[in-house]
């Protein structure tokens, strides 16, 4: 593969705090990053209260930054999957996914993208074995028949009807507002359900939900933790893992704008304060979220420049600077059952495009496609 994720990774490298992530710790995320294709959203989980600074690495695969293409085995497409992966069923059954979802037809039209986790706890194997998720278009609406052909891609066999029947009643259970945003497989996890993540609760809906779901654990304790944050976040999700059973451990994720354009520095710095405070998140963690948060743009280097962003710049097509943007998706606060609540970070590094159109004399910002047509127009 002539271009890999470490290229990107690379530029982020000195934005991160080996308080947060360790010289160790990223060195093996690298083992997997140069397994897999610049993606153009990529990221990191890294646990806020806990001195080991360990991080697990997310990757987004989309269909306009040809990573779909990627994942299906596109011969057109511009880089490709190592063969070896393959070699294993896992890889070879998302191979099969992706084949689908690439086609014209149901998985194309309702999943947005496809988001891989690798847990990293030391050296990673030589075939590193991810998490996946399916995250739906928001004008998705056949959401259980999506999973369902999804998942019997991936695990190459039909849901258990015990299982669909306990993910349908969740999603039956669901209030108006409330939506499936993303379900995943817990392929590295030895969990045979289903991730599901639930966006449109509320501080105040969220434990009736659970409650008509049949959630085993404590509502009082999830009440105090919502209690401690929803002042300092716009929106919250849900995510559970639903078997035959819906699972007593719980995650709530904070978010603050609905873009990831902007940093919301001092927001994000208030939110962390309050952890810290909480005793959720150490601060010298708290320290290296804060100066995560920027931008980077290589006009000045352009031999810094990733060799798969060089070539689309140096194209005929008018001028355009490629720009990655470092960005705190969203705060995690874990329940599991019996234990003291955990605190994650999802840091985000996004690449993104900036052109400025001189006849209309304004700035377009966005994928490489949609900054190239809008100047054209």
């Amino acid at each position: 593969m002539a271009h890999t994720l470490t290229e990107y990774l690379r530029l982020a490298e000195p934005h991160l705090s080996p308080q947060l992530i360790s010289p160790a710790a990223l060195a093996d995320i690298g083992h997997i990053a140069r397994l897999l294709p610049p993606v153009s959203a990529s990221g990191f989980e890294c646990r806020l209260g806990k001195q080991e600074a360990l991080a697990d690495l997310g990757v987004r695969f989309l269909g306009a930054d040809g990573s779909r293409a990627v994942l299906a085995g596109r011969e057109d497409s511009a880089s490709a999957l190592p063969s070896f992966l393959f070699v294993h069923p896992v890889w070879e059954r998302l191979r099969r996914f992706g084949t689908h979802w690439d086609a014209p037809g149901m998985l194309r039209e309702e999943i947005g993208d496809v988001f891989l986790e690798f847990d990293v706890e030391g050296a990673p194997p030589e075939v590193p074995i991810p998490s996946f998720f399916i995250e739906y278009d928001r004008r998705a609406s056949r959401h259980l028949e999506v999973l369902e052909q999804s998942l019997a891609l991936l695990w190459g066999e039909p849901l258990p009807p015990a299982v669909r029947a306990r993910v349908q009643a969740c999603l039956e259970a669901l209030p108006s507002e409330g939506r499936i945003s993303a379900a995943g497989a817990m392929f590295s996890r030895r969990f045979d359900g289903v991730r599901l993540c639930l966006q449109g609760l509320r501080p105040d809906t969220m434990p009736g939900y659970l409650a008509r779901i049949g959630w085993p654990g404590a509502p009082s304790e999830l009440e105090a933790m919502l209690a401690r944050v929803s002042g300092q976040v716009e929106r919250m999700a849900l995510s559970l893992d639903v078997g035959t059973a819906v699972l007593p451990k719980v995650g709530v994720e904070c978010h603050l704008a609905e873009s990831l354009y902007e940093p919301d520095t001092a927001r994000w710095a208030s939110l962390l304060d309050s952890l810290v405070e909480l005793g959720l998140c150490l601060p010298a963690k708290r320290e290296a979220l804060v100066a995560w948060l920027g931008h980077t743009q290589l006009r000045s280097c352009p031999e810094a420049l990733p060799g798969n962003l060089r070539v689309l710049s140096d194209s005929p097509d008018p001028q355009t600077l490629p720009v990655f943007l470092r960005r705190i998706n969203h705060i995690k606060l874990v329940l599991p059952p019996g234990q003291p609540i955990e605190a994650k970070a999802y840091i985000a590094l996004l690449q993104r495009w900036l052109g400025h159109d001189g006849r209309r004399k304004r700035y377009v910002f966005g994928d490489f496609d949609e900054v190239r047509d809008a100047l054209r127009g």
